[in-house]
């Protein structure tokens, strides 16, 4: 996977004059679609077809001129989207008993969830799923993809691939990118090409997230083709569609010249992008641009270290360890010992606990702070880590 930028580099000396180590580089975790093999439970929300069709007629309004089949979907839809999920599952059996294939996945998805009175219930959701996957329906068979590949409701894994094959074959994009990605997954040479076949075609389609996984795939996948230079124009496509870690990504590689001639500025530019989109990566990638400067990007600590402080309470642990420097050295923000070593300790939880420009400060900071303090930061800092 491609790394992002990292802090080495940067003075960390709490009076600004001790070297800095060179530190491995910082993962970029990738934030796309998972395969159905990483799934270890079903979301509750509405499956992403229906969800569109919602959107489209969420207040199922001036349904009677429609069809008995077409009213009743409208009706089990409007009633899903304010939570009544009874109303909704009556609506639904109605419709898919008409023959439509959306009232039989939505009737699935409640049962299979426990969403109405009538509580959980696999054996009739896989009886309304198996109905609307007969008739292609794309998020029944996503649905018992995810089913079979976690053994559920009498499926086997190995009935997974057929699922995802049969939808993505029927012509739906999402699952031509789900079906990409479970290939991927199963670590198979052989299906290499068509595991890059179906995420290209997702990914020509228009569909932001498969660009990102696609790019991945041509330059990173260890069954792949290794083509950098792809790969490069695969990630600028998706940060020029609004991803911002494929911004982030994409900069990194003009900057340093991977998958092609290097670009500083468009580097610089990308980054900033992602920073702004919201990636938390891209925000400790701009933050160091910012400390250090860059081609077309002047030195500007404050905005640096503001930068940094939004990536580092959005959870990146570069960011963090960014803002802590910021704040022990009061290198764009006022200097803070104590909330400087609260940062570099939640770097440790976010990766970077053997990183050794953050063992330095952190061992600067414990020199500089008594016990006490230090017992309450480390309390206070593995908490907010804590994800319970």
């Amino acid at each position: 996977m491609y790394r992002l930028l990292t802090a080495a580099g940067l003075s960390l000396g709490l009076n600004g004059a001790a070297p800095a180590q060179e530190g491995p580089p910082l993962d970029a975790e990738r934030s796309t679609v998972e395969s159905p093999a990483a799934l270890s439970g079903l979301d509750l929300s509405l499956p992403p077809g229906l969800a569109e069709d919602a959107n489209r007629d969420a207040s199922a309004d001036a349904v009677e001129g429609r069809a008995l089949t077409d009213s009743a979907m409208a009706r089990a839809l409007g009633a899903a989207v304010v939570d009544d999920w009874d109303i909704a599952l009556i609506h639904a059996e109605r419709a898919a008993a008409g023959g439509e294939a959306r009232g039989a996945t939505l009737a699935g998805h409640i049962y299979l969830n426990g969403l109405s009175s009538q509580g959980r219930d696999e054996e009739a959701a896989l009886r309304w799923l198996r109905r609307a996957g007969e008739q292609n329906e794309p998020d029944a068979l996503v649905i018992l993809a995810r089913l079979a590949t976690n053994s559920r409701a009498g499926l086997l894994p190995s009935q997974a691939r057929e699922f995802l094959a049969q939808a993505a074959e029927a012509g739906d994009i999402r699952a031509a990118h789900e079906y990409g990605l479970y290939l991927m997954s199963e670590g198979d040479p052989g299906a290499a090409p068509d595991a890059l076949d179906w995420l290209r075609l997702a990914a020509e389609s228009g569909r932001v997230t498969a660009m990102v996984d696609y790019a991945e795939a041509l330059g990173d996948w260890v069954h792949g083709p290794g083509d950098l230079a792809a790969a490069r124009t695969w990630y600028a496509n998706a940060a020029q569609n609004g991803n911002g870690l494929a911004a982030a990504i994409a900069g990194t590689m003009y900057l340093e010249g991977e998958g092609g001639e290097a670009d500083p500025a468009r580097g610089v530019r990308l980054i900033q992008t992602g920073a702004e989109l919201g990636e938390p990566a891209a925000m400790g990638s701009i933050a160091l641009l910012l400390f250090n400067g860059a081609p077309g990007l002047p030195a500007d600590p404050p905005r640096a270290a503001s930068w940094a402080r939004q990536g580092a309470e959005a959870g990146d642990g570069e960011s963090q360890f960014l803002y802590a420097y910021a704040l022990a050295t009061g290198d764009g923000t006022p200097r803070n010992l104590e909330r400087a070593y609260y940062w570099v300790r939640r770097a440790a939880a976010e990766g970077l606990a053997t990183d050794p420009d953050r063992l330095q400060l952190e061992a600067a900071l414990e020199g500089a702070l008594p016990g006490s303090t230090r017992d309450r930061i480390l309390a206070e800092a593995a908490s907010d880590a804590s994800p319970f």
